[in-house]
């Protein structure tokens, strides 16, 4: 299922017109990402089981970031995550997707 979820963000992502930044991971930091994981872990399993809603432990850092931008600017849509990206800036995103890359997927 895994593979599923990473092969469709990133074919979202990357056949969306909008412009990415040139390096989605700067200014990225674990220890950063890790304070920040709590609200995401309310709804995505902190284990990394996907229960309906896709587990992100071991996701690429640039596809878990690339699809937080998406998010942000509306190029996916999804109330809740549109929400929550909207509220973070470049390097908020970028320490979640090292801290959530880092992290033993369930597989």
């Amino acid at each position: 299922m895994r593979t599923f979820w990473t092969f469709f963000f990133f074919a979202t992502i990357f056949c969306s017109s909008h412009a990415k930044t040139d390096n989605l991971l700067d200014g990225a930091d674990l220890g950063y990402g890790e304070y920040l994981s709590g609200e995401c872990v309310t709804c995505h399993s902190k284990d990394g089981v996907d229960k309906g809603i896709p587990a992100i432990n071991g996701l690429d850092a640039e596809v878990f970031a690339s699809i937080m931008h998406a998010y942000k600017i509306g190029d996916m849509d999804h109330p809740v995550m549109m929400m929550v990206a909207s509220r973070l800036d470049e390097e908020q995103i970028a320490s979640l997707a090292v801290y959530f890359a880092a992290m033993p997927d369930a597989n």
